[in-house]
Protein backbone atom coordinates (compact mmCIF):
# COMPACT_ATOMS: atom_id res chain seq x y z
CA UNK A 1 0.00 0.00 0.00
CA UNK A 2 3.28 2.60 0.86
CA UNK A 3 4.41 1.77 -2.02
CA UNK A 4 1.78 2.30 -4.49
CA UNK A 5 0.85 5.66 -2.51
CA UNK A 6 4.43 6.39 -3.57
CA UNK A 7 4.37 5.74 -6.99
CA UNK A 8 0.76 8.20 -7.34
CA UNK A 9 2.20 11.13 -5.30
CA UNK A 10 5.46 10.52 -6.97
CA UNK A 11 3.22 11.02 -10.70
CA UNK A 12 1.08 13.78 -9.58
CA UNK A 13 3.69 15.67 -8.28
CA UNK A 14 6.13 15.22 -11.67
CA UNK A 15 3.29 15.87 -14.03
CA UNK A 16 1.91 18.76 -12.07
CA UNK A 17 6.15 20.19 -11.88
CA UNK A 18 6.05 19.28 -15.61
CA UNK A 19 3.36 21.81 -16.24
CA UNK A 20 4.13 24.64 -14.35
CA UNK A 21 8.11 24.51 -15.36
CA UNK A 22 7.53 24.06 -18.98
CA UNK A 23 4.94 27.28 -18.77
CA UNK A 24 7.44 28.90 -16.60
CA UNK A 25 10.58 28.45 -19.12
CA UNK A 26 8.09 29.14 -22.24
CA UNK A 27 7.69 32.73 -20.41
CA UNK A 28 11.41 33.18 -19.64
CA UNK A 29 12.81 32.54 -23.34
CA UNK A 30 9.94 35.09 -23.91
CA UNK A 31 10.87 37.77 -21.75
CA UNK A 32 14.56 37.38 -22.87
CA UNK A 33 13.62 37.05 -26.21
CA UNK A 34 14.98 34.03 -27.37
CA UNK A 35 14.34 31.46 -29.94
CA UNK A 36 12.17 28.54 -29.28
CA UNK A 37 15.33 26.29 -29.84
CA UNK A 38 17.21 28.61 -27.52
CA UNK A 39 14.48 28.23 -24.54
CA UNK A 40 14.57 24.55 -25.01
CA UNK A 41 18.01 23.51 -25.32
CA UNK A 42 19.61 25.84 -22.86
CA UNK A 43 17.31 26.82 -20.77
CA UNK A 44 14.83 23.78 -20.01
CA UNK A 45 17.93 21.62 -20.23
CA UNK A 46 20.15 23.28 -17.67
CA UNK A 47 17.34 23.87 -15.36
CA UNK A 48 15.88 20.35 -15.70
CA UNK A 49 19.24 18.60 -15.26
CA UNK A 50 20.36 20.71 -12.57
CA UNK A 51 18.57 18.59 -9.98
CA UNK A 52 20.46 15.15 -10.62
CA UNK A 53 23.52 17.25 -11.70
CA UNK A 54 24.19 18.21 -8.01
CA UNK A 55 24.18 14.50 -7.37
CA UNK A 56 27.51 13.17 -8.69
CA UNK A 57 29.15 16.65 -6.77
CA UNK A 58 27.72 16.36 -3.40
CA UNK A 59 28.76 12.41 -3.62
CA UNK A 60 32.39 13.82 -4.35
CA UNK A 61 32.46 16.55 -1.95
CA UNK A 62 31.11 13.67 0.73
CA UNK A 63 34.37 11.59 -0.21
CA UNK A 64 31.73 8.38 0.73
CA UNK A 65 33.51 4.97 -0.71
CA UNK A 66 30.49 5.01 -3.35
CA UNK A 67 31.32 8.59 -4.67
CA UNK A 68 33.46 7.75 -7.65
CA UNK A 69 31.05 5.31 -8.89
CA UNK A 70 27.81 7.78 -8.33
CA UNK A 71 29.66 9.97 -10.04
CA UNK A 72 30.88 7.63 -13.58
CA UNK A 73 27.30 6.23 -13.10
CA UNK A 74 25.88 9.55 -13.17
CA UNK A 75 27.96 10.53 -16.41
CA UNK A 76 27.46 7.30 -18.34
CA UNK A 77 23.85 6.93 -17.37
CA UNK A 78 21.88 10.00 -17.74
CA UNK A 79 22.63 11.16 -21.19
CA UNK A 80 21.73 7.26 -22.02
CA UNK A 81 18.55 7.39 -20.94
CA UNK A 82 17.57 10.53 -22.29
CA UNK A 83 18.75 9.47 -25.85
CA UNK A 84 16.59 6.31 -25.58
CA UNK A 85 13.95 6.13 -23.34
CA UNK A 86 13.28 10.00 -23.28
CA UNK A 87 13.10 10.63 -27.65
CA UNK A 88 11.15 7.42 -27.51
CA UNK A 89 8.34 8.90 -25.41
CA UNK A 90 9.00 11.62 -27.38
CA UNK A 91 8.19 9.74 -30.28
CA UNK A 92 4.73 7.91 -28.39
CA UNK A 93 3.52 11.46 -27.44
CA UNK A 94 3.77 13.00 -31.50
CA UNK A 95 2.35 9.93 -32.59
CA UNK A 96 -0.58 10.40 -30.08
CA UNK A 97 -1.58 13.89 -30.91
CA UNK A 98 -4.62 14.82 -33.32
CA UNK A 99 -3.36 16.69 -36.65
CA UNK A 100 0.43 16.52 -36.70
CA UNK A 101 2.32 12.86 -36.84
CA UNK A 102 5.12 14.47 -37.40
CA UNK A 103 8.87 15.38 -35.86
CA UNK A 104 9.16 19.34 -36.92
CA UNK A 105 12.19 20.97 -35.41
CA UNK A 106 14.40 23.27 -37.79
CA UNK A 107 17.55 21.33 -39.01
CA UNK A 108 19.90 23.85 -37.97
CA UNK A 109 19.01 23.17 -34.01
CA UNK A 110 19.22 19.81 -34.61
CA UNK A 111 23.40 19.55 -36.02
CA UNK A 112 23.80 22.24 -33.31
CA UNK A 113 22.72 20.04 -30.34
CA UNK A 114 22.79 16.65 -31.42
CA UNK A 115 26.14 17.42 -33.48
CA UNK A 116 27.78 19.35 -30.16
CA UNK A 117 26.86 16.13 -28.31
CA UNK A 118 28.34 13.84 -30.56
CA UNK A 119 31.39 15.87 -30.85
CA UNK A 120 31.42 16.33 -27.45
CA UNK A 121 30.61 12.98 -26.18
CA UNK A 122 33.58 11.13 -27.93
CA UNK A 123 36.16 12.52 -25.69
CA UNK A 124 34.50 9.97 -22.81
CA UNK A 125 35.95 7.10 -24.17
CA UNK A 126 38.72 8.02 -25.48
CA UNK A 127 39.57 9.46 -21.85
CA UNK A 128 39.42 5.41 -21.14
CA UNK A 129 42.89 5.13 -22.36
CA UNK A 130 44.60 8.08 -21.44
CA UNK A 131 46.45 9.00 -17.96
CA UNK A 132 44.89 11.67 -15.72
CA UNK A 133 46.79 15.32 -17.04
CA UNK A 134 45.27 14.54 -20.59
CA UNK A 135 41.97 13.60 -18.78
CA UNK A 136 42.08 17.31 -17.06
CA UNK A 137 43.00 18.69 -20.75
CA UNK A 138 39.96 17.00 -22.07
CA UNK A 139 37.71 17.82 -19.43
CA UNK A 140 39.01 21.73 -20.53
CA UNK A 141 38.02 20.92 -23.85
CA UNK A 142 35.00 20.22 -23.42
CA UNK A 143 33.73 23.18 -20.91
CA UNK A 144 35.24 25.02 -24.10
CA UNK A 145 32.74 23.21 -26.51
CA UNK A 146 29.92 23.58 -24.18
CA UNK A 147 30.78 27.60 -23.99
CA UNK A 148 30.88 27.71 -27.51
CA UNK A 149 27.12 26.07 -27.65
CA UNK A 150 25.87 28.37 -25.61
CA UNK A 151 27.28 31.25 -27.91
CA UNK A 152 26.25 29.75 -30.68
CA UNK A 153 22.70 28.23 -29.90
CA UNK A 154 21.98 32.02 -28.11
CA UNK A 155 22.50 33.85 -32.02
CA UNK A 156 21.01 31.45 -33.69
CA UNK A 157 17.23 32.00 -34.90
CA UNK A 158 14.51 35.01 -34.43
CA UNK A 159 13.28 35.68 -31.24
CA UNK A 160 9.49 33.79 -31.11
CA UNK A 161 6.92 36.40 -31.30
CA UNK A 162 3.98 34.40 -30.16
CA UNK A 163 3.35 34.98 -26.26
CA UNK A 164 2.50 31.33 -24.46
CA UNK A 165 0.19 30.88 -22.27
CA UNK A 166 -0.47 32.90 -18.97
CA UNK A 167 2.14 32.14 -16.14
CA UNK A 168 -0.03 29.55 -13.55
CA UNK A 169 1.01 31.10 -10.81
CA UNK A 170 -0.14 34.31 -10.93
CA UNK A 171 -2.06 35.03 -14.32
CA UNK A 172 -3.57 38.44 -13.25
CA UNK A 173 -0.32 40.34 -12.55
CA UNK A 174 1.45 41.37 -16.01
CA UNK A 175 3.70 44.07 -16.98
CA UNK A 176 2.09 46.77 -19.50
CA UNK A 177 3.76 44.54 -22.31
CA UNK A 178 1.38 41.61 -21.15
CA UNK A 179 4.34 39.64 -19.70
CA UNK A 180 4.42 38.77 -16.26
CA UNK A 181 7.25 40.06 -13.85
CA UNK A 182 10.21 38.02 -13.45
CA UNK A 183 9.60 37.49 -10.04
CA UNK A 184 6.73 35.51 -10.79
CA UNK A 185 8.72 33.28 -13.34
CA UNK A 186 10.96 32.69 -10.79
CA UNK A 187 8.91 31.60 -8.07
CA UNK A 188 7.22 29.51 -10.76
CA UNK A 189 10.48 27.97 -11.88
CA UNK A 190 11.48 27.34 -8.21
CA UNK A 191 8.27 25.48 -7.65
CA UNK A 192 7.73 23.52 -10.23
CA UNK A 193 12.08 22.13 -9.98
CA UNK A 194 10.84 21.57 -6.22
CA UNK A 195 7.83 19.34 -7.30
CA UNK A 196 10.04 17.42 -10.01
CA UNK A 197 13.13 17.11 -7.53
CA UNK A 198 10.49 15.76 -4.81
CA UNK A 199 8.15 13.41 -6.96
CA UNK A 200 11.59 11.54 -8.81
CA UNK A 201 12.56 11.07 -4.65
CA UNK A 202 9.47 9.42 -3.69
CA UNK A 203 9.58 7.77 -7.41
CA UNK A 204 12.95 6.23 -6.45
CA UNK A 205 11.94 5.34 -2.73
CA UNK A 206 9.10 3.41 -3.99
CA UNK A 207 11.12 1.74 -6.71
CA UNK A 208 13.78 0.29 -3.57
CA UNK A 209 10.45 -1.07 -2.05
CA UNK A 210 9.61 -2.21 -5.09
CA UNK A 211 12.93 -4.11 -5.52
CA UNK A 212 12.92 -5.53 -2.12
CA UNK A 213 9.23 -6.84 -1.82
CA UNK A 214 10.41 -9.09 -5.09
CA UNK A 215 13.97 -9.33 -4.91
CA UNK A 216 15.14 -7.02 -7.75
CA UNK A 217 18.86 -7.29 -8.10
CA UNK A 218 20.72 -4.33 -6.85
CA UNK A 219 22.47 -3.85 -9.97
CA UNK A 220 19.44 -3.53 -12.10
CA UNK A 221 18.38 -1.31 -9.65
CA UNK A 222 21.66 1.16 -9.71
CA UNK A 223 22.19 1.04 -13.38
CA UNK A 224 18.91 1.05 -14.71
CA UNK A 225 15.84 1.83 -12.83
CA UNK A 226 17.17 4.84 -10.60
CA UNK A 227 18.32 7.11 -13.96
CA UNK A 228 14.88 5.84 -14.72
CA UNK A 229 13.43 8.05 -12.36
CA UNK A 230 15.83 10.74 -12.04
CA UNK A 231 15.23 11.21 -15.94
CA UNK A 232 11.40 11.29 -15.33
CA UNK A 233 11.18 15.06 -15.36
CA UNK A 234 12.54 16.07 -18.42
CA UNK A 235 10.94 13.28 -20.09
CA UNK A 236 7.60 14.69 -18.70
CA UNK A 237 8.68 18.11 -20.07
CA UNK A 238 9.06 16.91 -23.68
CA UNK A 239 6.02 15.39 -23.80
CA UNK A 240 4.04 18.24 -22.42
CA UNK A 241 5.44 20.45 -24.77
CA UNK A 242 5.32 18.02 -28.00
CA UNK A 243 1.17 17.99 -27.06
CA UNK A 244 1.14 21.69 -27.50
CA UNK A 245 2.86 21.37 -30.51
CA UNK A 246 6.27 23.20 -29.56
CA UNK A 247 8.47 20.76 -30.98
CA UNK A 248 11.44 22.76 -31.42
CA UNK A 249 10.75 22.90 -27.65
CA UNK A 250 10.58 19.27 -27.23
CA UNK A 251 13.69 18.28 -28.92
CA UNK A 252 15.78 20.94 -27.56
CA UNK A 253 15.21 19.81 -23.56
CA UNK A 254 16.27 16.58 -24.93
CA UNK A 255 19.29 17.09 -27.09
CA UNK A 256 20.18 20.01 -25.08
CA UNK A 257 19.96 18.24 -21.83
CA UNK A 258 22.59 15.29 -23.24
CA UNK A 259 24.90 18.31 -24.40
CA UNK A 260 24.72 19.59 -20.99
CA UNK A 261 25.44 16.22 -19.43
CA UNK A 262 27.81 15.45 -21.85
CA UNK A 263 30.32 18.49 -21.46
CA UNK A 264 29.89 19.43 -17.62
CA UNK A 265 29.02 16.06 -15.88
CA UNK A 266 31.66 14.67 -18.79
CA UNK A 267 34.23 17.45 -17.69
CA UNK A 268 33.40 16.32 -13.89
CA UNK A 269 33.89 12.59 -14.29
CA UNK A 270 37.22 13.48 -16.36
CA UNK A 271 38.98 15.46 -13.81
CA UNK A 272 37.56 14.52 -10.61
CA UNK A 273 37.10 10.90 -10.86
CA UNK A 274 39.46 7.54 -11.46
CA UNK A 275 37.18 7.36 -14.96
CA UNK A 276 37.08 3.45 -14.63
CA UNK A 277 33.39 2.34 -14.90
CA UNK A 278 33.48 -0.68 -15.80
CA UNK A 279 32.78 -3.31 -18.34
CA UNK A 280 28.83 -1.87 -18.14
CA UNK A 281 29.90 1.33 -18.10
CA UNK A 282 32.07 1.01 -20.86
CA UNK A 283 29.14 -0.32 -22.70
CA UNK A 284 27.35 2.31 -21.84
CA UNK A 285 29.16 4.66 -23.26
CA UNK A 286 29.76 3.15 -26.64
CA UNK A 287 25.64 2.76 -26.70
CA UNK A 288 25.31 6.04 -26.09
CA UNK A 289 27.42 7.40 -28.66
CA UNK A 290 26.09 5.25 -31.21
CA UNK A 291 22.18 6.17 -30.37
CA UNK A 292 23.52 10.01 -30.57
CA UNK A 293 24.78 9.73 -34.06
CA UNK A 294 21.82 7.65 -35.46
CA UNK A 295 19.50 10.19 -34.16
CA UNK A 296 21.12 12.99 -35.61
CA UNK A 297 21.29 11.13 -38.69
CA UNK A 298 17.70 10.66 -38.34
CA UNK A 299 16.50 13.95 -37.94
CA UNK A 300 18.95 15.56 -40.17
CA UNK A 301 15.94 17.34 -42.23
CA UNK A 302 14.31 18.26 -39.20
CA UNK A 303 11.27 16.14 -40.02
CA UNK A 304 10.68 12.41 -38.66
CA UNK A 305 7.63 10.36 -38.24
CA UNK A 306 6.96 10.02 -34.44
CA UNK A 307 7.20 6.03 -34.50
CA UNK A 308 10.78 5.95 -35.74
CA UNK A 309 11.58 7.69 -32.37
CA UNK A 310 10.65 4.27 -30.66
CA UNK A 311 13.29 2.71 -32.28
CA UNK A 312 15.72 4.50 -29.64
CA UNK A 313 14.41 2.38 -26.50
CA UNK A 314 15.33 -0.96 -28.10
CA UNK A 315 19.07 -0.14 -27.49
CA UNK A 316 17.89 0.78 -23.76
CA UNK A 317 15.89 -2.74 -23.87
CA UNK A 318 19.12 -4.92 -25.38
CA UNK A 319 21.37 -3.04 -22.42
CA UNK A 320 18.70 -4.11 -19.94
CA UNK A 321 18.80 -7.59 -20.91
CA UNK A 322 22.71 -7.63 -21.15
CA UNK A 323 22.72 -6.31 -17.06
CA UNK A 324 19.99 -8.60 -16.36
CA UNK A 325 21.96 -11.40 -17.84
CA UNK A 326 25.33 -10.82 -17.89
CA UNK A 327 25.85 -8.01 -15.48
CA UNK A 328 27.18 -9.99 -12.91
CA UNK A 329 30.49 -10.60 -14.83
CA UNK A 330 30.54 -7.62 -16.43
CA UNK A 331 31.15 -5.24 -13.13
CA UNK A 332 34.48 -5.15 -13.64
Amino acid sequence: MTTALFFIASIVLIVAGAELFTNAVEWAGSRMHLAHGATGSLLAAIGAALPETTVPIVALISGQPTAQAVAMGAVVGAPFLLLTMALAATGVAVMTRRGHRDLVVEPRQVRRDLGTFVAAFWILPLGLVLPHWARVIGAVVLLLIYANYVRATLRGGAPEEELPDPLHVLRWSEDRAGRPHWGFIGLQVAGSLGMLVGGAELFVHGLDDLAAAIKLPALLLSLVLVPLATELPETLNSVVWIRARSDGLALGNIAGGVTFQACLLGALGLAFTSWSPGRLGVINLFLTLGVGAYTLFLLRTGRRRGWHLIFNALVWVAYVAVVLIAGTRLQG
